[in-house]
């Protein structure tokens, strides 16, 4: 399939969960979302796996301007997972996951299939929230 059809057709079915995402950013073929329990320092699968999207939106309300976050299409289940970023997160690469913090300081790993679309993807990730490329 053409890539810019299959984008196409990819940013449909993210419409359809979220309208107010406006394009894809990047993405790579499989993600494995884990957990780490602080309390015995070990990770769990969440029983997220699939196809992950880093998405820009347009957001109405106080703030207005431009969204970021992530997005995986869960194949093992009909609850999807979206992440939108905020400047409370922090991302990193180690070994093979990109790891995260939230605001509430759980810590979430993002196992991608493909190697080389692991640091690329954390960069991006990083730069935005770096540079607070997140509405209000």
């Amino acid at each position: 399939m053409d890539p810019t059809r299959k984008r196409e057709l990819n940013l449909a079915v993210l419409k359809r969960h979220d309208p107010t995402i406006d394009s894809i950013i990047d993405g790579t073929s499989h993600v494995v979302v884990y957990d780490f329990d602080t309390s015995t320092q070990s990770w769990t699968k969440r029983g997220v796996e699939g196809t992950m999207f880093i998405f820009s939106r347009g957001v109405d309300g106080v703030g207005g301007g431009k969204g970021y976050g992530f997005f995986i299409l869960n194949r093992l289940g009909v609850d999807n997972f979206k992440v939108v970023l905020t400047g409370d997160m922090e991302f990193q690469l180690m070994a093979d996951y990109v790891i995260y913090r939230q605001a509430d300081d759980s810590i979430v790993g993002l196992w991608m299939y493909e190697e080389g679309d692991r640091g690329r993807l954390a960069k991006i990730l990083e730069r935005f929230v770096a540079f607070k490329c997140f509405s209000s």
